[in-house]
């Protein structure tokens, strides 16, 4: 009798949260104004449709174009949206982003069955694996990708980092505006947490404190707390390079941050302004149209293991000796001679 009180009760539940995704389905299956926490109907698209300055800057980025609405864009006068009703109701997550409930359980309704129908859990899901996996957020979300920029921008290069590859390769601009010309290509080492899209980069560090004392050389920020760095170092030191970490340019290791050789990460700190785009993205068996480079190891006996072989400092011990010049009149005598 127990056992087919609780069959009938799995029964009963299974067709509720059908139901309630059929229900979900059909409310969000119309467009996509969202109903803000605050009462505001809100509809990214429309917004980044209607205001191109902003989509050359944030792209299709639901979250921070409703930052810019309510920190400035109401100020300016601007529209959220074209006066259509709000569909369903939307969560701004902790990283700025946006996230309907009801649209995500109804656009992937096998998550019910794994984690249930509780919005806090779809978030969680969304944010730990749904966003990484190309999921959508709520109705109209569009993934951001590099063709939804305007690169009709004076900036030199575009860096796109391969996480899946370890790999970082800088496109010039060809004599059409287009970023088609593959110019370098840079060893690194991302992390899980590395974050895919397309960004704009922003400020510049000399050195970046990590936890522990550590710091990175060279540092360009991304996005949020995600960077261009060196390898770390021991303290604000060339020469207190974590070797063992170098040695592992070229795996996924990072904490999230995109790790570089400290030639590499200067190359980038002095000729990509801020604003320059970034574009991350996951390819395992095509790491770049240069291939990937590699980092020669170091060895843990060599008394130059605290210093990166690549770094532009004159006192890296790496770098050559540059002979002394040979004075006018002795060349010119052993020219003689010969």
């Amino acid at each position: 009798m127990e056992k087919m009180k609780k069959y009938w009760i799995r029964i009963v539940t299974l067709i509720a949260v059908c139901f309630s995704v059929m229900i979900f389905a059909k409310i969000d299956s119309q467009a996509a104004p969202l109903l803000m926490p605050d009462g505001t109907v809100f509809d990214p698209l429309y917004y980044a449709e209607t205001y191109p300055d902003l989509r050359t800057v944030y792209g299709y980025d639901g979250g921070l174009l409703w930052r810019h609405y309510s920190v400035f864009g109401k100020a300016e006068g601007r529209m959220p949206s074209d006066g259509s009703p709000a569909v369903g109701s939307v969560l701004v997550l902790p990283d700025g982003s946006l996230f309907d409930p009801a649209f995500y359980l109804a656009t992937y309704p096998e998550l019910a069955g794994v984690i249930g129908t509780d919005a806090n859990s779809l978030a969680l899901h969304y944010c730990g694996c749904g966003k990484n996996e190309g999921r959508m957020a709520y109705a109209d979300h569009k993934v951001v990708s590099i063709n939804d920029i305007n690169l009709n921008v004076p900036y030199p290069y575009l860096i796109r980092v391969n996480r899946a590859a370890a790999t970082v390769t800088i496109y010039a601009m060809d004599t059409n505006g287009t970023y088609s010309i593959p110019y370098r290509a840079f060893i690194c080492s991302p992390g899980r947490a590395t974050p895919i899209g397309v960004f704009r980069s922003g400020m510049n560090a000399r050195w970046l404190a990590f936890e522990k004392g550590q710091y990175g050389q060279y540092s360009k920020n991304i996005t949020k707390d995600f960077w261009f760095h060196s390898v770390m170092y021991n303290g604000k030191n060339e020469a207190a390079l974590d070797w063992p970490a170098y040695n592992r340019l070229g795996t996924v290791c990072s904490h999230g941050c995109v790790r570089l050789q400290a030639g590499d990460a200067y190359w980038i700190y002095t000729n990509c302004p801020v604003g320059t785009i970034v574009e991350i993205y996951d390819d395992a068996l095509v790491p770049g149209p240069l291939g990937k480079p590699q980092a020669p190891k170091i060895n843990g006996g060599d008394a130059r293991r605290g210093w990166d072989p690549t770094d532009p400092n004159p006192l890296n011990p790496w770098i050559p000796a540059v002979p002394a010049p040979v004075p006018e009149a002795e060349a010119a005598a052993a020219a003689a001679v010969q």
